[in-house]
């Protein structure tokens, strides 16, 4: 037997390392599913055993037939089962029975089209594990190691141009987006290592082939087209590996589904749909989201040339001014720095060309048709003056004129000699041998400048994770934190107790249960204080008028008590009240939101973001998964839009950025730490105030599962 031990990703070496290979439903049809995959096996040269398994036929493509699978007389790895859905189960069985190490099932007609197919699903799902066979599909489109000859699959998309070799690997849930999408590299002259699809991953899911992939050598770069994940922390660690392997990983995530999303009444869930926190997920873990195909492939092209930007400051220079400008505003918009240029290198290019303009952009104009020798000083200069770990450079058509472009071609070569550090871009039109040629100097090439940009943008963030340290770890939850408990509902008072005990501060609060009490409370405190009512029934206090700010008196304090009981006696009648809370009136700082939500893919989401019209209407938060440490904290605040606020703005000192740190990472641990008992928490606002001063949550809202 060829049985592997199944540790995560271990189960896939029979999909795309086969060393033999059966074919269940086996055509002499070149044509037909059944047929294909033997053809393609063929001409690509694989060295395994073939068996084509069709009882009606003794030869089939002129390879001996089998009537069985038991009835082959040796060890079989795979087997590409191309029946119809309704004769898969036996041969899942027969599979089973025969001791393969991997069943890949081209059949469609299961649980992608109605409950009877689903239920057919199960039964072969059921089958296969039962008999440890690890399963692919149903309704995938095959697998493809190109290395090792292994075309297995039914697409007529391969028969005029076969994948080429290179280093993409590739894993689709969707058959058909994983042909197009292989079928396109073969068009881009992209080289591929291994590529597999997972159909309606019944069993093997994509993240378990994520994982093999990551762990092969041939691989340096890895595309992954998802529609939904099965199994995250295996995902998260493959993406975590390849991270530490400096294997950069571009996802496009297919579908915006709600079924994250929670109908929940605190801020934080309602903000929260599945897309937010799958891009939040992706972020975290250095994973570049792809919007489109062509920004999908155009990164992955970036990243195969393994050349990765020493910084994110990029070189501009073209022949057209109007295309310059372009570029510079494409450049910031893709968070890369346009520098301008020193000024002796400035006075150098215009001393090369005075009507230059030699800022950055750096605008050579048409000169360089008629004195072709400009291009390699000035494109010198932009590199060596401004210290650029990237230049694009527009020629727009000029690669097209041989004789112009020949003459251009020694000095580009030269710079692309001198710079083998930078990542350098020809932005032309350009056939594809010349294109070909400018590759094998150096240089990536892009026909729309803008891609460039964006692709060189993706490449700066993957430098910085893969040079980042490792993950640090969260904070312990303090021993005496409270715990979260099934099925509870907590009112404010309650809730800030718990978020205190987690280590999160708060403002200095007591509940009064009686006007008098609320009169003692109120002096030990310290005016100006709030009132609020407290009830796990409302959530929502302002909306019935249930909060008093500026309370400055004990007389204030006596006719607070008595209007919040009158208001919560008109607006929520049989509500279960617990008293008023008198709190500190926190004055001056920033106003944050901190919360929790419980995503039913990916477990407990912290959100960040600035309070008032940051959150309201702007939407301005981030996501991340709990547990963090402080690093992770750090990047997260930096990357709401109204992080300004937080530095100090118009005269404001800069917030306590510290110990908001602090504040996120032991929520982070606390949420962690609950299990599925929480639904969410809501901490709004959650003040910080200025630098050396600390942070305190003013009002809280937790929610049990």
């Amino acid at each position: 037997m060829f049985h592997s031990a199944s540790t995560d990703g271990a189960r896939v070496r029979a999909f795309l390392k086969p060393r033999s290979i059966a074919i269940i439903g086996a055509s002499a049809d070149e044509t037909k599913i059944g047929g294909r995959p033997i053809r393609y096996l063929r001409l690509a040269g694989y060295q395994g055993p073939i068996y084509p398994i069709n009882p009606g036929r003794e030869v089939v493509q002129g390879l001996k037939s089998y009537p069985t699978l038991q009835a082959v007389d040796a060890e079989v790895d795979l087997v590409v089962i191309a029946v119809p859905a309704q004769d898969v189960l036996a041969a899942v069985e027969a599979c089973a029975a025969k001791g393969v190490n991997g069943a890949m099932v081209f059949s469609s007609g299961f649980a992608e089209v109605d409950e009877a197919g689903r239920a057919l699903q199960a039964r072969i799902t059921e089958a296969a594990r039962k008999g440890n066979v690890p399963l692919l599909g149903p309704n995938c489109a095959g697998t493809f190691n190109v290395r090792e000859g292994l075309l297995a699959t039914f697409t007529s998309g391969i028969i005029d141009k076969p994948p080429r070799i290179g280093s993409i690997g590739m894993v689709s849930q969707s058959g058909a987006f994983g042909i197009h999408m292989i079928v396109l590299a073969a068009e881009r002259e992209l080289g591929l290592s291994m590529c597999l699809t997972t159909g309606n991953q019944s069993d093997v899911d994509l993240s378990e082939a994520l994982a093999y992939i990551v762990e092969d050598p041939e691989t340096e770069v890895i595309v992954a087209i998802i529609e939904g994940v099965i199994n995250p922390p295996r995902l998260l660690a493959a993406f975590e590996a390849a991270r530490r392997k400096r294997k950069p990983v571009i996802v496009l995530k297919l579908g915006r589904s709600e079924a994250g999303a929670r109908a929940a009444a605190s801020h934080t869930a309602s903000l929260a749909g599945s897309d937010e926190i799958f891009e939040a997920i992706l972020r975290q873990n250095n994973v570049y989201r792809a919007h489109s195909i062509e920004e999908l492939m155009d990164v992955a092209y970036a990243c195969s040339l393994k050349r990765f930007p020493i910084n994110d400051k990029v070189g501009l220079i073209t022949v057209s001014g109007g295309v310059g400008i372009l570029m510079a505003d494409q450049a910031e918009a893709a968070g890369l720095q346009v520098a301008e240029l020193p000024a002796e290198s400035q006075r150098v290019i215009k001393e090369l060309l005075p009507f230059a303009a030699a800022r950055n952009p750096v605008d050579v104009t048409a000169q360089v048709i008629t004195h072709p020798q400009l291009i390699g000083p000035m494109f010198e200069q932009l590199l060596t003056g401004g210290g650029f770990g990237s230049a694009v450079c527009f020629i727009t058509h000029i690669a097209r004129n041989k004789d112009l472009f020949g003459k251009l071609l020694p000095h580009f070569e030269e710079v692309a000699r001198n710079h083998a550090d930078r990542f350098l871009v020809l932005s032309a039109l350009a056939s594809p041998e010349t294109r070909k040629h400018l590759e094998g100097m150096g240089y990536a090439v892009f026909e729309d400048p803008g891609r460039a940009l964006k692709a060189i943008s993706a490449l700066v963030k993957f430098r910085h994770a893969f040079e980042a340290a490792p993950p640090e770890t969260a904070p312990a939850v303090p021993s005496g934190a409270l715990a979260v408990q099934h099925g509870h509902t907590y009112d404010e008072f309650q809730a800030k107790k718990m978020l205190l005990s987690a280590g999160i501060p708060c403002a200095a609060e007591s509940l009064a249960t009686s006007a008098q009490a609320a009169v003692v409370e109120a002096e030990r405190i310290g005016f100006p204080l709030v009132m609020k009512i407290v009830s796990p029934d409302i959530q929502h206090k302002s909306e019935i008028g249930g909060v008093l700010l500026n309370v400055r008196s004990v007389q204030e304090v006596r006719e607070g008590y008595a209007t919040l009981m009158d208001r919560a006696e008109t607006h929520a009648p049989g509500a279960r009240i617990a008293g008023v809370l008198l709190a500190q009136q926190v004055q001056g700082g920033v106003e944050t939101i901190l919360g929790v939500m419980r995503d039913p893919v990916y477990g407990p989401m912290v959100m960040f973001g600035l309070g008032g019209v940051f959150v309201e209407v702007l939407k301005d938060v981030t996501f991340r998964r709990a547990p963090f440490g402080p690093s992770e904290a750090r990047r997260m605040i930096r990357e709401v839009k109204g992080y300004a606020m937080l530095q100090g703005v118009r005269g404001a000192p800069p917030a306590d950025e510290d110990a908001l740190v602090q504040a996120l990472t032991r929520l982070s641990a606390y949420a962690a730490a609950q299990g599925d008992a929480l639904e969410s928490i809501d901490v709004n606002p959650f003040i910080v105030l200025p630098k050396g001063r600390g942070a305190l949550a003013v009002d809280a809202l937790i929610q049990s599962n």
